[in-house]
């Protein structure tokens, strides 16, 4: 049974005008650019205040750095770097490049040196910009890596003494580009005619979770046909919000933040980091938000401290409208009716002190929330529904554009990721893979025809993911390469063991082990600040390998390890575990950019817990 919502989202005043069939993301950029020209687009903060751009001000910088490009030498086809941080340059590079008819080429601003060299050399960038002096010192430490790279585009002033003719502004660009186009006015409307739509508009390099990422080649006729599928099932428009505050070289964030607001014609706000999130949310009161599992567990922490420091009475208040609240999500999942009283009782709870939760987060204009990127536990999307905030879990790789599948609005199935997207064919292989066809698949991976092969057979795209449809909706059992078969012979998908032990409060990551061993063992990272916050009372516990050793701590983990094993068979369960010495981070490597666990790289740098596990 499918849930609905209990919450009636607010209506978009204003459709945003569709797309037309066979126009490009240029030509829908620059209608917006006309229709709503005095509108704010994007917002962010310049000396601690927000500030607006305009359609017109992003249209003329996307104009003048498109001709830019073309007045320093960029040929279509040619492939354009973008390394920065979530900033409204990054928007306007992006679609500068594709207007100019070259690719856009991201790569994660968290990147060492060696991954940017990967991406933009094999990429053969001939351009690249850059967000700022970390991100330019990345490149030059790259750059006899990159033998095709001519130009480099800092989106901040470059460091003080640096002379380099390799260098240019943003504004020397956009310089170069009015003077370009006041001696060849017809220059990017004759870049526009030539787009095919077959033509590649952006290579995603993969986040290489097992190897060296790979450039997926997206194409015009893919982003069109995503965003009218899209479309076709989510009706947004000019009032419409988004807060950017994820990777933008990750197709999802790029979908979201940058590509819907386009189609919306809406304004995106750019958070100041990821530390200001809390308080960049409240700023900008979203009307759709996405957000991976970690944040949302986040946010789920942050409730719960802040009801704990409240009055008892609040507590025992919030308590009864979270316990009703969850009986009215069993309730469209086939459970027991909620009696009226029950009912009302709810709905009184949900309008006073539901709303001051969902205000205090920032979410209380949210119409659309979404988690992706990676799993979440079906009760941590539960408890939101419970609070009036109906995520909606989607799924997708970078391959096809983002999104394969999704829980629409009014027909969310918790636990699944919901239905193929209207044009998207998902079918179950006989081992279980997930194989997708539509126009939406990439055209393959830039310079890398073995791997094409593999991606794209007899016209599906395999995705390397292990799947099973209920009903129509697509539900995850985990990734085919993650898959561990056990010295018995047994075969264990460990992903969604993994999400459960990392529901716990207490636990950050976890990864299973087991595969050629006799049974299976899980290594678990902790979440520092849940923990410290929950033994506040414990003086000189401020290391992770002093929480680890608490009693509190392993009491714990002990029973998130029996709560997880009484779900499965013997030969399932995890006969022992070990207290990772700090949290996975990306900086560290043991984590992508979109939080991906790098299974291989935490064997490797903990094989000691791991032998100490089996020995014996």
């Amino acid at each position: 049974m499918a849930i609905q919502s209990p919450h009636r989202p607010p209506t978009t005043a204003e459709a945003a005008p569709p797309l037309e069939v066979g126009g490009t993301l240029v030509d829908l950029f620059f209608d917006r650019v006309s229709r709503w020209a005095d509108r704010t687009a994007l917002r962010h903060v310049v000396d601690g205040a927000w500030r607006e751009i305009t359609w017109r001000e992003y249209g003329d910088a996307v104009r003048e750095a498109a001709a830019g490009l073309v007045a320093v030498g960029v040929q279509p086809g040619d492939r354009v770097g973008i390394l920065a941080g979530n900033q409204p340059r990054w928007h306007m590079a992006d679609i500068a490049i594709i207007t100019a008819g070259a690719v856009s080429v991201p790569a994660y601003p968290t990147g060492a040196a060696s991954q940017v060299a990967h991406v933009f050399g094999h990429s053969g960038a001939r351009v690249a910009f850059v967000g700022d002096r970390d991100q330019l010192a990345k490149v030059l430490l790259a750059r006899n890596r990159l033998p095709a790279l001519e130009r480099v585009v800092m989106l901040t002033d470059p460091p003080d003494g640096m002379d380099d003719d390799l260098l240019l502004t943003f504004d020397d660009l956009r310089s170069l580009g009015r003077q370009h186009l006041a001696e060849h006015p017809d220059v990017l409307r004759e870049r526009s005619r030539g787009i095919e739509a077959d033509d590649v508009a952006t290579l995603v390099y993969t986040s290489g979770t097992t190897g060296p990422p790979k450039g997926a080649m997206i194409t015009h006729a893919n982003i069109t046909a995503t965003i009218e599928s899209l479309t076709s099932i989510v009706s947004v428009g000019p009032d419409e919000r988004f807060l950017s505050f994820l990777p933008l070289s990750h197709v999802a964030e790029r979908v979201v933040s940058h590509i819907a607001q386009i189609v919306s014609g809406g304004e995106t706000w750019f958070a100041r980091s990821l530390a200001t999130v809390p308080k960049d949310i409240q700023d900008c009161r979203p009307t759709i938000f996405f957000a991976v599992p970690r944040v949302w567990e986040k946010f789920e922490q942050g409730v719960r401290a802040g009801v704990a420091q409240q009055p008892a009475p609040v507590q025992r208040l919030f308590e009864r409208y979270e316990a009703l609240g969850l009986r009215m999500v069993a309730e469209r999942e086939g459970g027991p009716r909620v009696p009226l009283a029950d009912r009302l009782a709810y709905m009184v709870l949900d309008r006073t002190l539901g709303a001051r939760v969902r205000r205090q987060m920032g979410l209380d204009k949210g119409r659309i929330f979404v988690s992706a990127a990676a799993p979440i536990h079906a009760d941590l999307v539960r408890w939101f529904h419970a609070i009036g905030i109906p995520i909606a879990e989607v799924y997708g790789q970078t391959e096809d554009c983002g999104p394969t599948t999704m829980n629409r609005p009014g027909r969310i199935r918790i636990g699944t990721v919901g239905e193929p997207l209207p044009g998207v064919e998902v079918k179950i292989a006989e081992d279980g893979e997930i194989l997708v066809r539509g126009p939406n698949v990439c055209a393959g991976y830039w310079d890398d025809p073995a791997a094409t092969a593999e991606l794209l057979e007899d016209g599906w795209m395999h995705s390397g993911d292990l799947g099973v449809l209920e009903d129509g909706y697509l539900r995850i059992v985990g990734r085919k390469k993650d898959l561990l078969v056990t010295s018995t012979g047994k075969n264990i998908a460990p992903q969604d063991m993994e999400t459960a032990l990392q529901n716990h409060p207490f636990i950050s990551q976890a990864v299973i082990v087991g595969d050629g061993r006799k049974y299976l063992t899980a290594l678990i990272a902790l979440d520092d600040s849940a923990v410290a916050s929950r033994l506040q009372a414990t003086k000189g516990h401020g290391s992770t390998e002093d929480l680890a050793t608490h009693p509190v701590v392993q009491e714990e983990i002990a029973k998130a390890v029996a709560e997880v094993n009484a779900e499965r068979s013997r030969a399932e369960q995890i006969k022992d575990w070990r207290i990772l010495p700090r949290e996975l981070t990306i900086a560290g490597g043991e984590l992508t950019p979109t939080l991906k666990v790098k299974r291989d790289v935490v064997l490797r740098r903990f094989a000691d817990l791991v032998e100490e596990m089996y020995a014996g």
